[in-house]
């Protein structure tokens, strides 16, 4: 089946991913199936457990995450996971990542675990020296899947509108959830990091857009 993923739904990964190099990150991919594609049209960071090495995803919010997807009316989903490996390359999957696809799978037969490992790409700025795979699972343990960058700018122009939409309310549920035990000086930092992402999301956008065009002519 082939996979496509919209550049906002990356941007925000590499965003959320790169916010702490020193810890594994994690969240959901959002997305539907049309035809026999899979577009992950969205990415959303989420409560998780980790360490340099290791993520564990804090199902809790699924529900949650679930119900605002359901709300929206769009048929999207939550059509699996992703996680970073910072500084380890994005070609592999560990025990506990795999263990985590496979619970994803009992859900979602067709759901897919992203890796990323966006160091490089931190200290280069170039598009070409990130390093995300895409992963399912299988009876011998796991297999890369081959994905696509969305092309076409329409769909690429509301998605990154819909994306920063869904980035306020992801946002906004942690500074709440957050408010409750943080002090107001705190609060208005996460607030002024949320203009940031949504700021970051912007211009990552525009750059992957830019760079798949002109990949795309090249040929």
């Amino acid at each position: 089946m082939r996979v496509l993923i919209y550049p906002s739904a990356l941007s925000k990964i590499i965003d959320f991913s790169g916010i702490d190099l020193k810890k594994e990150s994690a969240g959901f991919l959002v997305g539907k199936i049309i035809g026999k594609k899979i577009v992950i049209t969205d990415s959303t960071m989420t409560k998780h457990t980790s360490t340099a090495g290791y993520v564990v995803v804090d199902d809790t919010e699924m529900a949650e995450v679930a119900e605002e997807l359901d709300a929206r009316g769009e048929g999207e989903t939550i059509i699996g996971w992703w996680h970073s490996h910072p500084g380890m390359g994005a070609g592999f999957m560990s025990g506990t990542d795999l263990a985590t696809q496979q619970k994803y799978q009992k859900i979602f037969a067709q759901a897919l675990a992203l890796v990323i490992d966006p160091t490089t790409f931190f200290k280069t700025g170039k598009i070409e020296d990130l390093d995300y795979m895409l992963y399912t699972a299988t009876p011998e343990g796991y297999k890369p899947v081959e994905t696509e960058i969305a092309q076409n700018s329409n769909e690429i122009l509301i998605s990154t509108f819909k994306s920063i939409k869904s980035l306020r309310k992801d946002l906004q549920r942690v500074i709440q959830k957050s408010e409750q035990n943080i002090t107001s000086e705190t609060a208005k930092k996460v607030r002024s990091t949320t203009e940031a992402h949504i700021i970051i999301l912007t211009l990552w956008t525009i750059t992957l857009l830019i760079t798949v065009t002109l990949i795309f002519l090249s040929l």
